[in-house]
């Protein structure tokens, strides 16, 4: 980072030439001789100078806003650099939903780890769009969910199909249908609970964004991103939770009961890669991935 902007950080952060040279160890004259040569490249006075310190300008404000944001690009891209660098020694960055993560991707990561112990993961977990999202900049190496239909021509991905699934309602054990095969039509008149639910902010995805679902409008919606925050929703409320039908025997354990499994909406469950990228790594790992799901399919 530029010198001159991280010492007039110091000396903003602390309104004093002393505490600042402290900081930097560098000495008063010194700073001092920086700031003022900084102020002469500004063609304006960025402090003025009081008995007991020095306080910000109006001029030395704004300055304060652009140093703060060329301070987090220069740590960011040092994030990035660092980054790439583990990853080019075998890190890797997985995207996941949480549900694919209890059923087969830990055991997967569990055995790469042991076959690779010198390897490091970072682990991301959210919907398929966000993922997509971190997939396609470069953020994550691959991840593990629903195939998306009607994918922007900018998003370059492949996907590797693993298995298929049905879209299950889930409720508390507690609640008025957790006794029964509900109908539809009984599930539609309790609230809805959608868990780690699509954000427009990650449409861009999408050839045609998100689309509207009227029939939300006059109902009671709960929107959550966390699947155990979702459980405990669930046990809160009456309200309707859709899932994964392979998420059964999970979700069971923790309380809850299916009422109804819709066997029209089928789902495609796989691996998303970046297009045309190829790393031992990441194959290893896609191979051990596929051997693990077999034991829920």
């Amino acid at each position: 980072m530029n010198k001159s902007l991280k010492y007039f950080l110091a000396v903003a952060k602390h309104g004093n030439i002393k505490r600042a040279s402290d900081e930097l160890f560098i000495s008063q004259p010194s700073l001092t001789s920086a700031i003022k040569k900084l102020e002469s490249e500004m063609g304006a006075p960025l402090f003025n100078r009081l008995s007991k310190g020095v306080e910000l300008t109006p001029y030395g404000q704004k300055f304060r806003a652009f140093a703060q944001e060329q301070q987090e690009q220069y740590f960011s891209l040092k994030h990035q650099f660092n980054d790439m660098q583990q990853r080019q020694f075998g890190k890797i960055k997985i995207g996941t939903g949480e549900v694919w993560w209890e059923r087969f991707v830990r055991q997967s990561v569990k055995d790469y780890q042991s076959l690779n112990p010198a390897n490091s993961f970072h682990l991301e977990f959210g919907n398929n769009l966000s993922l997509l999202s971190h997939l396609t900049r470069g953020d994550i190496d691959l991840f593990i969910g629903h195939e998306v239909l009607d994918l922007s021509s900018d998003c370059r991905v492949t996907f590797q199909p693993l298995f298929q699934d049905y879209e299950a309602t889930y409720v508390s054990q507690q609640h008025p249908l957790a006794k029964s095969n509900a109908e539809p039509n009984e599930i539609d008149q309790f609230p809805l609970l959608r868990v780690t639910p699509n954000h427009p902010r990650h449409q861009s995805v999408l050839s045609n964004g998100l689309p509207h679902d009227g029939s939300l409008e006059e109902r009671v919606v709960y929107d959550v991103d966390s699947v155990l925050a979702s459980i405990d929703m669930l046990h809160m409320t009456q309200a309707v939770m859709p899932y994964s039908h392979r998420a059964e025997q999970w979700l069971t354990s923790l309380g809850l009961k299916t009422c109804h499994i819709d066997r029209q909406k089928v789902g495609n469950i796989g691996i998303y890669t970046k297009l045309g990228e190829h790393k031992n790594s990441v194959n290893e790992l896609i191979y051990l991935l596929k051997q693990n799901v077999e034991s829920i399919v």
